[in-house]
């Protein structure tokens, strides 16, 4: 069977429940694109984390990121990466590829982690999230 393709307006009506009874393609152009930013933002997040080990490995640094497939039981908000780096230093990393919005908790995590003097980078990718920790290695 074909996923009927409905008009936006109309699926913006239907409740949650039927537009589900319709099969994958019963979502907004709004969902579509906010699906396709997510799944942008985990492939440079794996680019990143691929990076990040073999520095590990190296014993450059120490990362944290909670895992993207799962819920996390980091506070919410929290930038997705921590690293630890040389001389006792941290650096914050939020991955928000191109298009990729913060979230209201995002903001609010991010101005209390600015009061307390830590800085939050945004890199819209794995190679801007790699230049970044190289400029502090």
């Amino acid at each position: 069977m074909i996923d009927p393709i409905l008009p936006e307006h109309i699926l913006r009506l239907m409740g949650q429940e039927d537009r589900q009874a319709l099969g994958k393609g019963a979502i907004t152009a709004a969902e579509a694109t906010e699906r396709a930013i997510g799944r942008r933002e985990r492939e440079e997040q794996k680019i990143f984390n691929t990076w990040l080990n073999v520095k590990l490995a190296e014993r450059k640094l120490y990362p944290i990121n909670p895992r993207s497939d799962k819920a996390s039981t980091i506070r919410r908000g929290h930038p997705d990466y921590t690293i630890f780096l040389p001389n006792a230093r941290v650096l914050l990393l939020e991955m928000k590829v191109q298009d990729g919005i913060l979230s209201a908790d995002q903001i609010q995590c991010i101005g209390l982690l600015a009061e307390l003097g830590y800085e939050v980078e945004i890199p819209n990718s794995a190679a801007q999230a790699i230049s970044v920790v190289r400029k502090i290695l």
